[in-house]
């Protein structure tokens, strides 16, 4: 039998990356959807999801993996197959395991890289939404896939960091110069630097274990990459020039415009760093508030910063599914 393994592959990168079970009937085929009644390839998918090497050393969310299971199953039986043993037995081994959760893994496919994140299983923890990836970050990191060259040997900063998914795919497809993480929230930090670990440590060439300033939290060197995990506040970007720290060639952010309180700091921090000739923010906002964006493009204009939006792909099947469009700003200042 002829299996559609293009299909049957990206069935198992929405797995691994945790795509909503109500969306996966449509980046699925009905012609795999046919071929799940075959015991050998029911075998398959599970040995490559479940079963994988890889979730069981970085599991994602117990309860998406039953519910992956139960969607299985289901299709199964729509198209009269019988279900595999192994598929019942893994099943209720994962309703019989009922533990509560506070972390998991998700694996994106970005490039030619799996990035692996570390996230809180509560979209809201420890006062904070940085513990998990948003739709923002994945859209950005796959927009700089298609534009590789704007980040070779650059010295990138990124504000509001959260686990880190946009800044690992950049270190590990882009091959820039420096690559700074930022965020102000220490739990926010603590995870970055997890996952920064996860994903480069067996590539390193020193991790400094006394580092000298208070305000970094982490440094090492990947593949001719300086990396940085640093504490750092909008309020305080000035200040962190006047350190003398590096200033960055290139700022970028991914939904981070999401609260109008915050666009005063953001913006004259942003406007700190574009002081310097040559230099630009990228920014990813998912719209979800089309007021909230407006206010922040009519703040950037008050403060004499100019933007242009980068012309974003056509939807894919996933981006669709959310919803809510993605902008991709450039901000520079035009003197």
């Amino acid at each position: 039998m002829n299996y559609n393994s293009l299909n049957e592959n990206n069935l198992i990168k929405q797995f691994l990356c945790c795509t909503p079970i109500n969306t996966i009937n449509l980046l699925i085929s009905k012609e795999s959807i046919n071929h799940f009644v075959n015991l050998e390839k029911q075998k398959e998918i599970l040995e490559s999801t479940i079963n994988s090497n890889l979730n069981i050393k970085y599991p994602v969310k117990r309860s998406y993996q039953r519910a992956f299971l139960k969607w299985l199953m289901n299709k199964i039986e729509e198209e009269d197959g019988e279900i595999h043993d192994d598929i019942y037995a893994t099943y209720c081994n994962l309703i019989s395991s009922m533990s509560d959760e506070s972390v998991h893994y998700r694996h994106f496919l970005i490039g030619h890289h799996y990035i692996n994140i570390k996230e809180s299983t509560n979209i809201i923890s420890e006062g904070t939404t940085g513990l998990c990836s948003w739709q923002g970050a994945i859209e950005l990191s796959e927009w700089c896939m298609k534009n590789k060259e704007i980040f070779s040997g650059k010295v990138i900063l990124e504000l509001g960091c959260g686990v880190g998914l946009t800044g690992l795919c950049i270190i590990k497809n882009c091959s820039p110069q420096q690559y700074i993480f930022t965020d102000y929230h220490k739990t926010v930090l603590n995870m970055v630097s997890e996952n920064i670990k996860l994903n480069l440590l067996n590539n390193e060439k020193e991790v400094h274990s006394e580092l000298k300033h208070n305000r970094l939290k982490l440094q090492l060197e990947y593949n001719f990459t300086n990396v940085q995990v640093m504490e750092l506040n909008w309020k305080d970007i000035s200040k962190y020039i006047n350190e003398k720290w590096i200033v960055p060639d290139i700022v970028i952010g991914a939904d981070i415009l999401y609260d109008e309180d915050l666009f005063h700091d953001l913006i004259l921090g942003l406007k700190a760093f574009l002081s310097f000739s040559n230099r630009y923010a990228i920014i990813a906002a998912t719209i979800r508030n089309v007021d909230t964006i407006s206010q922040f493009l009519h703040q950037l204009e008050q403060h004499h910063l100019s933007f242009k939006e980068y012309t974003v792909a056509q939807p894919t099947t996933r981006e669709q599914l959310t919803n809510l469009p993605i902008k991709i700003l450039n901000i520079f200042w035009e003197r």
